[in-house]
């Protein structure tokens, strides 16, 4: 794991003091904290932490680091063209990547070079939302895991809500609406250059490889591909809304309903009132644009059944010493 630099940290760390302290503030002087030369420096080390593939351009870290000035020019290069606003993001290389429920999954690879961008645009803004996140969001956070999140269902489980909604969001990746996502960034960023930037990779065309070895180029209206570096931060800011009004309305004050969420996998824990929190949800989701996959979407009842949730299968059992039910993980299966 990657030390951030102290000045750094600093930054964010009034960012989200200030965004945590005026929930209505909107901030609207970013982009100069977006080309400052340490935090692409940064930027650089995480995404080549990350490892991964190259992009459409066969750029890979080897062949920048190999030149005579190496990270440096590179990276002096990207600070002019933010500087000038001539920066423009490359089409993302679509690839697929088996699903261990089946079929594929795709996943788009942007180049080093956006992907350095799209980090440094994150390490300022990650922190402003972050403010706005709420407690039953685990995925793609910082200090946050898919075990604090299995951690968050067994204590549930215990308090004795063991019937369990396992929402599956259709191609929750694939269909998030630019217009609706873009309006929610904009409550807290009106900095129109980083607005700019993020609407560039929203839309930045899908490239595909076909069988034929052919390149196939394709739009993008509905999209926050799998594989950059700032989607899950875009998907978490889209799915808050959910979160925020779970919060705001009380439901799991009045109705005994407790929400976790790691990205778009949700599962919803409650005792008796399934159907009504069922209905609610799908109405919420139909306001986003977004719809459950109803073949996958599941009522479970966890006293005769398991569920699956982010790679572990979890089950109720008698205690050995007990003899009361007790949630026990173990791998699904299928694997």
């Amino acid at each position: 794991m990657l030390e951030t630099p102290e000045k750094i940290r600093e930054l964010q760390r009034k960012l989200y003091q200030k965004a945590k302290q005026e929930k209505e503030y909107r901030f609207y002087l970013l982009y100069d904290k977006i080309y400052r030369l340490d935090i692409l420096t940064h930027a650089y080390n995480l995404v080549r932490a990350n490892k991964g593939a190259p992009g459409v351009d066969g750029e890979t870290f080897e062949r920048i680091e190999d030149k005579e000035r190496g990270v440096e020019e590179y990276l002096k290069a990207i600070v002019g063209e933010l500087k000038r606003k001539e920066y423009k993001p490359q089409p993302v290389r679509r690839v697929y990547i088996p699903k261990t429920s089946g079929g594929k999954r795709p996943l788009g690879i942007p180049t080093i070079r956006d992907r350095v961008v799209q980090m440094a645009v994150k390490i300022i803004v990650e922190p402003i939302f972050e403010a706005d996140f709420q407690d039953n969001s685990y995925g793609f956070r910082p200090k946050r895991n898919a075990h604090q999140a299995v951690g968050d269902v067994k204590a549930h489980l215990l308090q004795g809500k063991m019937d369990v909604i396992d929402a599956d969001i259709s191609k929750y990746f694939d269909t998030i609406p630019h217009d609706k996502l873009m309006r929610l960034v904009a409550k807290r960023i009106v900095d129109k250059n980083i607005l700019r930037l993020i609407k560039m990779w929203l839309e930045a065309p899908v490239v595909e490889e076909r069988e034929d070895g052919k390149k196939e180029y394709k739009g993008n209206d509905k999209e926050t591909p799998q594989g950059g570096v700032i989607s899950p931060l875009l998907a978490n800011i889209y799915l808050n809304v959910l979160d925020t009004l779970w919060k705001v309305k009380k439901v799991q004050e009045r109705l005994g309903a407790r929400l976790v969420r790691y990205a778009d996998d949700v599962v919803i824990l409650c005792d008796g009132t399934s159907e009504r929190i069922l209905k609610g949800l799908k109405a919420v989701l139909s306001d986003l644009g977004l719809i459950l996959n109803e073949a996958k979407t599941r009522v479970v009842d966890t006293r005769r059944e398991s569920f699956d949730f982010l790679g572990f299968r979890i089950v109720m059992r008698n205690g050995r010493k007990s003899g009361c039910l007790f949630p026990f993980t173990e791998p699904p299966r299928r694997r």
